[in-house]
């Protein structure tokens, strides 16, 4: 099958793919992993270290007796002039002979090259078990931020979009109406506070309301990209008429919402606010696969014997499954979550550290 561009552009994980490529089976199938840095000076080594990696996989594709020629679509598409400049935490690359996709990823993954006749997916599935990360959406009419909460601090998220005022994401029809909405932002608008108003002839209420409803969207598809199989909650801070028009225009799942306008608060205060009105939920869904599991394992219908979940994800019977994060048993372990995703399966990591049980994966049945 002869490369189209669209299938070397460097791509935001989302929903469904994950499926896809654990659907995927052949020889061979080439995984890369490497972590990426947004912006910096340390941005230029990923190709060095892309390069190394690619030396590591040819290696390992002809020591198979297998073509590496099938590399090309890789150097092809980290040839783009921008490509390390629009990275995130991570890259992941997955080839066949007859296709490449590129993944920039939302969180750190350690450097591996992987050729079998799957994908290596076990680094990309959601993680569960940690209490204190959360994404926060600050969202006005005029501005949406997206944000991280890790330890005590609020990371700013960047993706291809955000953080984006709403004249960055809905451009004025003609020259005329940018003109009168720039006028009307600088007399006396706060930042996030205001509403972008349009008096251009032919313009009202209809094409306000459907600029925003395309503004809302457009933010929801970023956030869904930043969030997508990281296992982390949402806030949303919000106008409870921003964030009402937001739940109702866009897919993004919210776990709990600050009805009260942003730009009011400082971004310690923001935080503050976006923990009080999480925490309980945290609180009470941490342990949530523990209990579940421990009632499964009472009635025979859970396991953490890898043989034995191995055996039942291939036959369709995993619910859900819980990786051992640093699982030993890579090609075992992947394989469970290959199969368990093929039958449409939940998959997620436990956090090294954050159980004193050593089994590699702990497993609940569908009967």
């Amino acid at each position: 099958m002869a490369m189209t561009t669209s299938e070397t552009i460097l791509q935001t994980l989302k929903p469904g793919d994950l499926e896809e490529l654990a659907s995927i089976t052949g020889k061979p199938c080439v995984s890369i992993l490497m972590r990426t840095h947004r912006s910096g000076p340390d941005t230029q080594q990923g190709s060095i270290r892309l390069k190394n990696l690619l030396n590591d996989a040819s290696k390992k594709l002809k020591s198979l007796e297998h073509d590496d020629a099938i590399l090309a679509q890789v150097k092809e598409g980290a040839r783009e002039s921008n490509f390390w400049q629009h990275q995130g935490e991570g890259l992941a690359i997955f080839v066949t002979p007859d296709k490449c996709r590129m993944f920039r990823l939302n969180r750190e993954v350690d450097d591996i090259v992987h050729v079998g006749e799957t994908f290596l997916l076990l680094p990309l599935i959601r993680e569960q078990g940690n209490r204190d990360r959360y994404f926060v959406l600050s969202l006005t009419w005029d501005e949406a931020k997206l944000f991280q909460r890790r330890g005590e601090s609020l990371e700013v998220i960047q993706t291809d979009s955000l953080p984006a005022k709403f004249n960055d994401l809905i451009l004025p029809r003609d020259p005329e109406v940018s003109l009168q909405n720039r006028s009307h932002q600088s007399m006396g608008n706060s930042g996030g506070s205001s509403t972008a108003m349009f008096h251009g002839h032919g313009q009202g209420e209809d094409k306000i309301e459907a600029d925003r409803e395309h503004y809302l969207s457009l933010v929801g598809e970023e956030v869904v990209g930043a969030m997508y199989n990281t296992g982390l909650p949402l806030v949303v801070v919000a106008t409870e008429e921003v964030g009402g028009h937001f739940r109702a225009v866009s897919d993004v799942s919210v776990d709990a919402k600050v009805d009260a306008s942003p730009s009011q608060w400082s971004e310690v205060e923001l935080r503050d606010q976006a923990h009080q009105a999480i925490a309980p939920k945290l609180e009470s869904s941490h342990d949530q696969f523990g209990e579940r599991f421990g009632t499964a394992m009472a009635q025979s219908k859970g396991s953490n014997d890898i043989a034995d979940v191995l055996d039942a994800a291939k036959n369709g019977r995993i619910d859900s499954v819980m990786i051992r994060d640093g699982a030993r048993e890579l090609n075992r372990v992947n394989q469970v979550v290959i199969e368990t995703l093929r039958n449409g399966g939940d998959v997620f990591s436990k956090l090294d550290g954050d159980s004193s049980d050593e089994a590699e994966v702990a497993a609940i049945y569908r009967f």
